[in-house]
């Protein structure tokens, strides 16, 4: 082959794979578009059958319209979400917050005054006046308000009819209840069925802010200048109560949040004394359906009125997060806003919104089929004009740590005037260190 042949030949070949090269490209898929990088708004909260779905249900509802937002919802502790965010804010360290956190009525007061600068105002984005004096109160300092408040917290005594009855008892006989007859009717009940009508956990005494709340007091006086224990008469009383519920086998011991929550559940006690956020709790048990009723909490003395608090929460936007803005927008337009979104929470979550006129919801007057028919929303949202505003202070759960600890001396020696003096003292240095 001579030189010139050579050479037609490699130029033929290198034609032959230009062409085929560009064959191929043609057959290439062309380039996918790329979505848009979403913004994410972080929601921090606690209980999946009540303030986790209801975020979810409004992360849902909200994103339908609103695409370039992703809001994941983090389940969490309550005392994580504290620790956490304290523990971040005192560092500076932003990146790790969320955007949005809930907190417990208790906790309100405290974390604003040590954080206020880092929470976002909503005074202008949002109105208030629909929302339950108390509830604004708490979500209010120096005038600007911080919160968008969710859930009332009104307490009620929820309870079991069917055990009640096997005891010879009735709906007509739970009505309008003082303590002393709460635990007459409880002594009877657990001689005849061997049921306790409640649980009391040691470490936690929501059933003692109960008391309190219905009588107007607390564990800090009305300006929250100095704790009020030593000659609190309804802390008092809330001591001689407790004392007789446990030795009396009214009550039965528990710990902790699951074993509260499993006693019910497993129809291992007869009554549930707590904040209207407990129903969707209750409702998980839906083999129990028909068989629950609400009535009102027992009180000290038949003039008191029976309505009280008891946890309750608000939803709240740090101010340095990845997204406080998008976060600020999507909880107005869910929370305080949506009426419509709210009514249809009332039967997902049991929802007892913290609003002056609940009559907006349509759901409101709705007959309940799981409390045998009880308008229980409508019954819950009366309740909670009465019950009587105390100023909760800063330090709530540090002061109950004290007054628990006292209360274990009492079932120890019987000495309430004792254990009230010596939690006097420990607590007024407790309010004192807060100045």
């Amino acid at each position: 082959m001579n030189f010139h042949s050579h050479i037609r030949k490699i130029y033929f070949l290198m034609i032959f794979l230009i062409l085929c090269l560009s064959g191929c490209k043609k057959n290439e898929p062309l380039p996918q578009k790329t979505e848009p990088e979403k913004n994410e708004v972080v929601i921090w909260t606690w209980d999946e059958t009540f303030n986790v779905k209801a975020a979810k249900l409004a992360a849902e509802e909200y994103t339908k319209q609103n695409r370039q937002i992703e809001i994941i919802v983090e389940t969490k502790e309550r005392e994580e979400i504290l620790s956490s965010i304290k523990n971040s804010l005192s560092a500076k360290a932003y990146d790790k917050l969320p955007d949005i956190i809930m907190l417990e009525d208790y906790d309100v007061q405290g974390m604003l005054l040590l954080y206020e600068e880092e929470f976002v105002n909503l005074a202008d984005v949002t109105e208030y006046n629909k929302f339950s004096e108390y509830k604004t109160r708490l979500c209010t300092l120096n005038g600007n308000m911080y919160g968008i408040p969710f859930d009332s917290g009104a307490a009620a005594l929820f309870y079991r009819i069917d055990l009640l009855e096997q005891a010879g008892f009735c709906e007509k006989d739970m009505q309008y209840l003082t303590w002393d007859r709460f635990i007459e009717i409880g002594m009877e009940v657990y001689e005849k069925t061997g049921y306790a009508m409640l649980t009391l956990d040691p470490s936690d005494f929501p059933v003692m802010r109960i008391i309190m709340q219905s009588s107007g007091r607390w564990y800090v006086t009305q300006d929250g200048s100095r704790a009020d224990i030593e000659e609190n008469a309804a802390l008092q009383s809330a001591f001689e109560i407790y004392k007789r519920l446990i030795e009396t086998n009214v009550a039965r011991g528990m710990n902790g949040w699951n074993e509260f929550i499993s006693a019910f559940q497993n129809g291992e006690v007869v009554c549930v004394p707590s904040g209207s956020w407990i129903i969707s709790n209750i409702k998980e048990a839906k083999e129990q359906e028909g068989l629950w009723r609400v009535a009102q909490i027992p009180v000290i003395a038949e003039t008191q009125t029976p309505a009280s608090n008891v946890g309750g929460s608000s939803w709240f936007v740090l101010k340095n997060s990845q997204n406080s803005e998008d976060a600020a927008r999507f909880l107005v337009e869910m929370f305080a806003e949506n009426d419509a979104f709210l009514d249809m929470l009332i039967t997902q979550t049991g929802v007892i919104p913290a609003v002056k006129n609940p009559s907006v919801y349509t759901n409101y007057e709705m007959e309940d089929v799981f409390f045998g028919g009880q308008k229980v929303t409508k019954f819950l949202t009366s309740i909670t004009d009465e019950i009587p505003i105390v100023n909760y202070g800063n330090k709530t759960y540090e002061i109950e740590a004290i007054v628990e600890s006292e209360f274990q001396n009492v079932l120890i020696d019987g000495n309430i005037d004792l254990a009230l003096e010596r939690a006097q003292m420990k607590a007024d240095a407790l309010v004192r260190e807060s100045e």
